[in-house]
């Protein structure tokens, strides 16, 4: 089987990649995040036994480029940054995935006409107050996938009112 990498943008504790590795024994994860949350995840890894196969870099999102990668992950990132920031993101990662490579976006989604669930307007109004960002449709996310030359886009829900958007580059 080959090697597999994902890439966790914005991973925090490293909780994903952990539990992806776990699961599928052919993953070399890269957790991307800032210096100090990058310190705690090399522990929390470590403490699991997988730093040889998960590995912690810092960046500057807005800046430094991202590592090539087969997958990019966002769990819970876009809804803190403006519409323009998040194409941005979305733009780097596309230019950054391997050919065939896969974006994979996790939000608490607004129905397409932005009227409920009841549950994500109320975090939006969390995103509003202390982000710059806000929650958005899975129509709204997966129009910035296609701009951004993703393909293959498909919004499957997954726990609660969690979704994941997921795109293509071809």
């Amino acid at each position: 089987m080959p090697c597999v990498r994902p890439v966790d943008i914005g991973g925090g504790s490293g909780a994903h990649a952990i539990g992806a590795t776990l699961k599928w024994s052919n993953l070399q994860a890269i957790v991307l995040d800032l210096p100090p949350v990058c310190e705690v995840a090399q522990e929390i890894i470590t403490n699991y036994g997988l730093q040889s196969r998960i590995k912690t870099q810092t960046v500057n999102w807005w800046n430094d480029d991202f590592p090539v990668a087969d997958l990019h992950f966002y769990s819970d990132i876009y809804h803190d940054w403006s519409p323009e920031k998040c194409r941005f993101l979305t733009q780097k990662s596309f230019d950054s995935l391997k050919f065939g490579g896969r974006i994979l976006l996790h939000e608490m989604l607004y129905d397409d006409q932005k009227t409920g669930p009841y549950p994500t307007a109320a975090y939006n109004m969390a995103m509003l107050l202390w982000t710059e960002g806000q929650q958005y449709s899975g129509h709204e996310l997966s129009v910035m996938l296609k701009e951004a030359g993703f393909t293959d886009i498909k919004i499957q829900p997954s726990s609660g009112y969690w979704s994941l958007i997921s795109g293509r580059k071809l």
